[in-house]
């Protein structure tokens, strides 16, 4: 494993610790902020595709979707695709950046939490 003049890696009975700076990485903590992001990543994007690919399916079989005006000669699928669907897209971004940055700021401490909890005795005097 490479280490940077500000990085330092140290071998614990409890696992690998990497130590930036006063920040402290072990594997756990690591592996719940993927995880975590993976699931709001996953999440929106399922979001995303189902409104993206409901578009053209009621375009396809439903009628009064691009048939029937309901506003100044406009149909719901014209609205939807001109104006609707881009406040959806800058609604469903904000919403993420926001549920991301507050999945930061409650992971960015764990790693601190998880290094109290084990002991950081280095093995072998390293």
């Amino acid at each position: 494993m490479a280490s940077s003049a500000e990085e330092k890696v140290i071998r614990t009975r409890s696992g690998i610790q990497v130590q930036h700076g006063n920040h402290i990485d072990t594997i756990e903590s690591v592996d719940l902020v993927f995880r975590a992001q993976r699931k709001l990543s996953f999440s929106f994007a399922a979001v995303f595709f189902i409104v993206t690919l409901s578009i053209p399916v009621m375009t396809v079989w439903w009628e009064p979707w691009y048939g029937v005006p309901i506003w100044g000669g406009f149909t719901a699928n014209y609205l939807v695709v001109s104006l609707l669907y881009y406040v959806f897209l800058w609604g469903l971004s904000f919403t993420y950046i926001k549920k991301a940055d507050a999945l930061d700021e409650r992971l960015s401490h764990m790693a601190d939490e998880i290094a109290a909890e084990t002991a950081v005795e280095p093995i072998g005097g390293e």
